[in-house]
């Protein structure tokens, strides 16, 4: 039995607290004349007044951590079903953390969204070797017909030694159920000092029921270091990638809330240029990379709100494409309120969105998952055997299962976006004035596609993202290189984006109204203008790639937004 460690040297700063001013206490004495000519006792005298400045220095929070595994101290053992074995290998964790509130250590069990797990959740481990039946679930069983396995955290003596916490299952000091949420496990109050730090380890234990198939299992528990030490949790949040992105590695995937509706977002650290054949080798050997989210944006416009700089990507407010419905406040806030509000109306018949107008200057958006409960255009279509409401420039839309995989996974579906990890999430529709926040975008007449610098500044995406660029530049063609990376920069296999890790979906075009090819192709707006009325844009299908295509501005398309923290 192989228990695998996973560390990510995670630090998450609150906005509330991103330094601490200490006054130097050196004091600044100048002799100024003011007031020349007062009268003093009675006569005429040119007085001196003294005036003492203070001068402070701000001392910004830093803390992070490190991890060390002993050689010797491997998490791994080797048992046979019906054995419980504890202090499976040794890792110390070393914090360095100069906030004088302390800070706190969060962990997770964490999932890797490998076929057989549920995505977006940590109720069973990944396995590498078996499907889900058979996966090492969380616990503390020392018998039993339920294989699982539990962890212990402990402190190691020094002039700062961590308190380690407890829940309702019991302290995390002795072995514990690995948490299924983000769970403190221990703590420092105050007085943290980065030149000396503190350390803690953990050690993990499991238990092998007497009907486990023989095979090498896989499970990882992340930690978090947050400061202060009574920050609630290390809450990603799209708009304070700046925080958290430099963080994410290669590969690495994490949930991220958008602040301006609560919606909840699957963001991976994809490779924009490496070397190798398959994906996972150029991931190995990468260069060049960048933040991707992995589910389409889903955000709902309105004609009566507002979206602004901080919580939207909004730059520009100086060009003619971002005047009408902009303006900025006394404290330098961008903001824009859209000339539309997104389309919720469809018809149950054709799934055509009322009330839809193709304009290449105003922006429109579309949502798919707004009709009644029991609408039908959403048909169930056999993936391999189109039927007749999945056709090729059917109106209609449908439910699409990817070929070839296991998990069935959908890819086109009408359910709520109510939980995190949902993939195949097809999001919001929108025109390209939409997607770069405009609500006259017909003053952008000339070509970037040699220039991406000179694309539109502004977009829906959350502050610190933007929309992809498509340019003659290839380290500036961002689907293009996506293309290389993970798809081996095939033209006629579209298949490969629909899988992990990508997750693109097949989620049509909208023309008049009227959507078109849902579940055959996958169409995603970048930020490059071609001519006065038309952008580029990113197709695939099954049997089609086109990085770098040109169409007119009036179509409704998906949106994926990146990030370069």
């Amino acid at each position: 039995m192989k228990i695998k460690h996973s560390y990510q040297p995670l630090t998450y700063i609150t906005m509330s607290i991103v330094g601490i001013t200490v006054l130097a206490g050196m004091l600044l004495s100048c002799n100024i004349p003011i007031f020349p000519g007062i009268s003093v006792n009675g006569s005429t005298s040119a007085l001196t007044q003294t005036t003492t400045a203070t001068a402070s220095v701000r001392v910004s929070n830093f803390c992070s951590m490190t991890a060390n595994i002993q050689p010797g101290e491997e998490h791994s053992a080797t048992l046979i079903g019906g054995q419980y074995q504890s202090d499976i290998g040794k890792t110390t964790i070393q914090t360095f953390c100069n906030d004088p509130n302390g800070y706190a250590i969060y962990a997770i069990g964490y999932t890797g969204g490998d076929e057989g797990v549920a995505e977006g959740t940590n109720t069973v481990l990944h396995s590498n070797a078996l499907g889900s039946n058979y996966d090492i679930v969380t616990g503390i069983a020392t018998s039993g017909d339920i294989s699982n396995w539990a962890m212990k955290v402990s402190s190691v003596p020094g002039t700062y030694e961590p308190t380690i916490l407890s829940d309702d299952d019991g302290p995390y000091s002795d072995y514990h159920i690995v948490p299924q949420n983000y769970t403190k496990v221990a703590k420092f109050n105050t007085n943290t000092d980065a030149t000396i730090g503190s350390s803690l380890t953990t050690t993990y234990a499991t238990y092998i029921s007497s009907t486990q198939p023989a095979g090498t299992y896989e499970g990882q528990v992340k930690y978090v270091l947050v400061h202060p030490s009574n920050s609630l949790s290390p809450n990603f949040n799209m708009q304070n990638v700046d925080e958290w992105g430099p963080t994410i590695a290669i590969g690495e995937e994490v949930t991220a809330d958008d602040l301006r509706d609560g919606k909840s977002y699957s963001v991976r650290r994809m490779c924009m240029e490496g070397t190798g054949n398959a994906w996972q080798q150029k991931e190995a050997n990468c260069t060049s990379s960048m933040l991707w989210m992995t589910q389409n944006l889903d955000l709902d416009l309105s004609s009566s709100t507002s979206l602004n700089s901080v919580n939207t990507d909004l730059n520009d407010i100086t060009s003619r494409a971002y005047t009408n419905g902009y303006s900025i406040d006394d404290n330098g806030v961008i903001h824009w309120t859209p000339a539309t509000t997104t389309i919720t109306s469809i018809d149950a018949y054709d799934g055509r969105f009322n009330g839809w107008t193709n304009n290449n200057n105003v922006a429109y958006s579309a949502d798919p998952d707004a009709g009644s409960p029991d609408s039908t255009w959403y048909a169930t279509g056999d993936p391999n055997t189109y039927d007749n409401k999945c056709l090729y420039n059917n109106n209609q839309a449908c439910n699409y299962l990817v070929a070839n995989n296991a998990t069935a996974h959908k890819l086109f579906q009408r359910a709520p976006f109510t939980t995190n990890g949902s993939h195949g999430k097809v999001g919001n529709y929108y025109n390209w004035s939409a997607a770069i926040a405009s609500n006259n975008s017909s003053s952008l007449t000339s070509s970037t596609y040699n220039n991406v610098a000179n694309n539109p500044q502004n977009s829906i995406c959350p502050r610190g993202w933007r929309l992809p660029t498509i340019s003659s530049i290839a380290i500036k063609s961002e689907f293009a290189q996506l293309n290389d990376v993970y798809n081996g920069n095939s033209a006629s296999n579209g298949h490969d984006f629909v899988r992990s890790p990508v997750y693109m979906v097949w989620s049509g075009t909208i023309n008049n109204g009227a959507l078109n090819e849902a579940g055959y192709s996958g169409y995603y707006w970048s930020s490059t203008v071609s001519t006065a009325y038309d952008a580029f844009y990113f197709l695939f299908r099954g049997n089609l790639v086109s990085p770098a295509l040109v169409n007119n501005r009036i179509y409704g398309r998906s949106v994926r937004c990146v990030s370069e923290y």
